[in-house]
């Protein structure tokens, strides 16, 4: 049996996830793997002969608030589930996600090479790019200073 550290709940072996706060269950032999190493972002760009220099995204919201991120992966925007164990890189939750139709799993974005690009996620409520809905499981390009809509939720990229 495992026990939740958190809330205290028991569950069979082999329980991945505890249904009563989400938690992650580590059984008794903790398995992992072995951290990644590989170059940095500077020394991909370099490599890539990559001139524009984007290594962190910005998002601003209508609210006032900034979130700030390194473009090295690709960063899931949504709202945090765990009793569903929906993680997104981004909780738009204190954003009032919820309210303003973000889905848990809403939208991407992504570098490759030298651009950036936004994608969404089969959202419920759609994701918008400068007021102009895209189609779902598609990349669309932005540049620094474009408009995102996550349902109703507005916010502006910033590429640095």
């Amino acid at each position: 049996m495992i026990k939740c550290p958190f809330c205290n709940a028991v569950y069979p072996e082999n329980t991945l996830f505890c249904q009563e706060c989400g938690s992650y269950l580590a059984g008794t032999n903790e398995q992992g793997t072995d951290p990644l190493v590989g170059q940095t972002i500077a020394e991909v760009n370099q490599t890539a002969g990559d001139n524009t220099g984007f290594v962190t995204l910005t998002l601003a919201f209508d609210s006032g608030s900034r979130i700030e991120l390194p473009l090295s992966k690709e960063i899931v925007l949504g709202r945090l589930d765990a009793g569903r164990a929906v993680f997104p890189d981004i909780d738009l939750t204190n954003e009032q996600g919820m309210e303003m139709g973000v889905s848990r799993r809403h939208a991407r974005v992504v570098r490759r090479g030298s651009q950036v690009f936004v994608e969404d996620l089969n959202s419920l409520n759609g994701t918008f790019l400068n007021a102009t809905r895209l189609a779902p499981e598609l990349p669309y390009p932005v540049k620094d200073g474009d408009q995102v809509q996550l349902g109703k939720l507005k916010l502006t990229i910033h590429l640095k």
